[in-house]
C-alpha cells in the first residue's frame, strides 16, 4: 500500500505521463475521465473518490493535482476557444521528466494500462468520454449492489442520467466498452 506522499507523487507523475504521451492535446474533461477509467477499469491505485456529476464521474482532487503539476512545471495549460465556450488544453512542461522520475517504478508497473487508456480513449471527444465514463460508473454501481444488468437496462439507466444521447448511441457505447472488457456487471444481449 502506498503512503499518502508516495500516492501523491504517483498521481502527479501519472497525470504528467498521460499528458506527455497522449497522441493529441488533452483537456480537463479528458484527463478526468482517463484517470477515472484507469482507476476503475484497470485498478490503478490513484485513490481518487469519483462521484457522478453533470459531466460524468468527477473528483476535484484530479483538478487540484493538475494545478500542482502545473505549478511544478511538469505540465502547462492554455485557454482555448470553442464554438460552445472555452476550455483548457494541457501539454508537457519543462519539468515533466523530473516529475515522472519521482514515480518511475510505479509508472513502469502501469505502463500497459496507461497505453491502453491513451490508445482507446485519448482521441475521444469530451462528450463521448462523458458518456463512456458514466456507463462504466453505472456498471460499477450495479456491481457494488451485487447485481447484474442486461445491456438494455443499463441503457435505460444511463439515458435517465444523460438524456441528450440516443438509445442507439448509448447501446453502441455499451457494446464498445463490453468489447474492451470494461464492464463487469452488464450482460450484452445475444445476437439475433
Amino acid at each position: 500500500m502506498m503512503s499518502d506522499l508516495h500516492k501523491r507523487w504517483f498521481r502527479l507523475a501519472l497525470l504528467t505521463e498521460l499528458i506527455d504521451q497522449s497522441p493529441c492535446r488533452l483537456g480537463r474533461t479528458a484527463i478526468m475521465k482517463l484517470a477515472f477509467l484507469l482507476q476503475t477499469v484497470k485498478n490503478v491505485p490513484l485513490g481518487y473518490d469519483f462521484r457522478l456529476y453533470t459531466y460524468g464521474p468527477f473528483d476535484g482532487d484530479v483538478l487540484n493535482d493538475l494545478g500542482q503539476a502545473e505549478t511544478l512545471q511538469a505540465v502547462q495549460s492554455k485557454m482555448v476557444s470553442y464554438s460552445t465556450g472555452y476550455g483548457y488544453e494541457f501539454s508537457a512542461g519543462r519539468e515533466r521528466n523530473e516529475m515522472k522520475a519521482r514515480a518511475a517504478s510505479d509508472l513502469a508497473q502501469y505502463e500497459g494500462d496507461i497505453n491502453w487508456a491513451l490508445e482507446e480513449f485519448a482521441a475521444k471527444s469530451a462528450s463521448d468520454l462523458e458518456l463512456l465514463s458514466t456507463i462504466v460508473y453505472a456498471d460499477r454501481d450495479t456491481l457494488r449492489q451485487h447485481q447484474r444488468r442486461k445491456a438494455q437496462e443499463l441503457c435505460r439507466l444511463v439515458k435517465e442520467i444523460k438524456p441528450r444521447f440516443s438509445d442507439e448511441y448509448i447501446m453502441q457505447s455499451i457494446a464498445s466498452l463490453f468489447d474492451k472488457r470494461a464492464l463487469l456487471a452488464t450482460d450484452l444481449p445475444s445476437p439475433t
